[in-house]
Parts: structure tokens; sequence; C-alpha cells
């Protein structure tokens, strides 16, 4: 039987825009919709809607933003490890590299008929939501904030993870405290940078701008915000970054400089990723409940699944403090 991939390729378009003319939504250049039926006609392509389908495929789509960062492979393995419980297997989708076609890429995904999707992106999110909700597919968003839509989404409060990383090192008596953030304009560093400033605040501590830098949660862009902020502000004496790479990035940058980490400056990472026990200093860090949220994530995908449940809930969970080498008491510079 045909596929709507086939029937794309056939009418020299995009599945989206085939998506489109079959589900007869948004708008589609008469010509194209005329070479879209002509192809659906020659190749004898039957849409199939999900209503139409009665055996479950016993798989579950987990889509990440970038499977190089080993903190969606750790996920990744835990949500895997509770799908496989239940029978169902776990199918990863890495957003990466597809950056022109995304909407071609989820389309794709449900007319291969998994059974329910896990969404870990912020990008084109509420899309990827409206899609799955068009076809009947259950969905469910982990660790992102859809405002004004009723749709599953198990969060973790990134605010108070990046409040207590400040909060160790005030309490350690580091007062010239910088944060490495992930993209400026990303919602989870946004949530982490506010911690971050609000413990500062809750101490009495005034924010300065200079000792905040923006990377793109890659190693590189650690060690590049670590020389910037530090060769202009020798006396910053503690860091947090928005994930352990680039925490092991700002890590490299002072040790190559002759910077004894944690004596001269401790450093807080984010996410717990298994390197970040295994370098040295040892890495302290924020941890996801990474367990806890495999178990609830899952249910809630086989609750729409096996029940049909519709009812949507926002499932809030807290991170951990997890201390090890990296940090220290501050001494005067």
């Amino acid at each position: 039987m045909a596929s709507i991939k086939e029937v794309a390729k056939l009418a020299n378009t995009s599945i989206t825009t085939v998506s489109r003319v079959i589900n007869n939504t948004g708008y589609v250049k008469e010509e194209t919709k005329e070479r879209i039926l002509d192809a659906i006609k020659e190749l004898d392509y039957k849409p199939l809607e999900r209503t139409d389908i009665r055996k479950e495929t016993k798989a579950i789509g987990l889509i990440v933003p970038n499977i190089e960062n080993p903190f969606f492979g750790k996920m990744a393995r835990h949500i895997s490890k509770v799908a496989n419980s239940y029978n169902y297997n776990l199918l990863l989708f890495d957003l990466e590299g597809i950056e022109n076609h995304k909407d071609d890429f989820l389309i794709d995904l449900i007319e291969n008929r998994v059974d329910g999707i896990i969404y870990v992106s912020s990008q084109r999110s509420v899309e990827a939501m409206n899609a799955a909700k068009k076809r009947n597919i259950p969905f469910v968003i982990l660790d992102r904030e859809i405002q004004k839509e009723e749709v599953n989404t198990v969060i973790v409060n990134n605010n108070y993870g990046a409040f207590i990383a400040a909060e160790h090192l005030i309490k350690l008596g580091h007062r010239n405290i910088a944060f490495i953030g992930g993209a400026e304009d990303m919602e989870i560093s946004t949530r982490r940078k506010e911690g971050y400033l609000e413990a500062l605040a809750e101490n009495g501590m005034a924010a300065n701008k200079d000792y905040i830098c923006y990377g793109n949660y890659k190693m590189q862009s650690g060690y590049d915000c670590m020389k910037k902020m530090y060769s202009k502000h020798k006396e910053i004496t503690g860091v947090i970054a928005a994930n352990d790479l680039m925490a092991i990035g700002a890590l490299n940058y002072l040790i190559r400089e002759g910077i004894n980490v944690p004596k001269d400056v401790s450093i807080v990472g984010f996410d717990n990723i298994e390197i970040s026990e295994s370098i040295t200093p040892s890495l302290t860090t924020i941890e996801y409940p990474m367990e806890r949220i495999s178990e609830i994530i899952i249910d809630l995908i086989l609750r729409q699944i096996k029940d049909k449940d519709k009812n949507v809930e926002v499932i809030s969970l807290y991170p951990k403090l997890i201390v090890r080498e990296s940090c220290s008491l501050a001494i005067e510079k």
C-alpha cells in the first residue's frame, strides 16, 4: 500500500502539504493541490485515520532536540526501561539536523503509527501537539510549559534547581557568582537564570550583568563563556552552568589557565550526566528525578492509549542538589 511519503515524492512536494490537502487544513496552491490529488489517485493512496487503527504498534516515539547531549541519552534509557516493562518499545527521534523538515518528520512519524509521542523540545512544540491532536494520537510534553494549551505535561522546577545551586554557593561564602545559560530565548535556560537571580536577591546580593553569559548547551560554549567572563572579572569565585556540558567546558578553561577548582573557583552544573561524576574534580550538579519522571510519563501515555483517558494533567517535580568535589568555601581574592 502506498504511503504519504510516496505521494509527496510523486507530487514533488512535502509531506506537510500533502497532509494539508488530505485533511483540508491550511492553504495550498491550486496547482499543487491538483498534483497531489493526481498522485493520490495514481498510487491509490488511502489515508488512514487513527480511529481506523485497531491494533497497537507497541511503539512510543520520544522526540529530543539533540541526542549528542548525554542528558537526552540518559533520559531515553530511563523512559525505555519503564516502557519495556509494559511491553512497549521506545523509538528515539532526534530533531538536530532536520531544521527544514520538522513538519514532514512529525507527520511521517504519525503515519508510521506509533501509539504515542513524548516531546522533549521547545522547537515547534505547539505545532507538534496540534498535529498529534488532529490524528488523535496520545501526546505528552516533557519539561516544557505550553501556556493556554490543554496537553499532558511533566515539568521539573528548573527555577528551584538553579535557586538551590546558587544558594549552595552562597552558603559556602561566595558573593561573586557567574551564570552560564543556554540560548537566551530558551525557556529552560530562562527558568534557570531566574532561579539564580532570585537566590542572589533573597541574600541581598546585586546581580551583575557582566557575570551572565549565554552558550548553547555544548561544552565549547561553556569554555568560551568562562573565558569571556573570567578574563575580565578575576573576582568571580563561583559559577553556575545551565547544564553539565557547559560546566565542564568552564572547568576546562579554568584548569588550562592554572586556576584551581574548587579552591579558587567553585562550579555547579545541571543534569548529572554520567561524566560529571568521573571527571576531576567531580562535578557538583543538579539532578532531575529521572526514574520518577519516566514512571509518570509512561503512565500518562498508556492511560491515553489503553483507557482513552481525556483528562489533562500538568505534573511538576523538583530536582535535587548532588554535592561533589567542584565546590568549596570561598577564599577572598
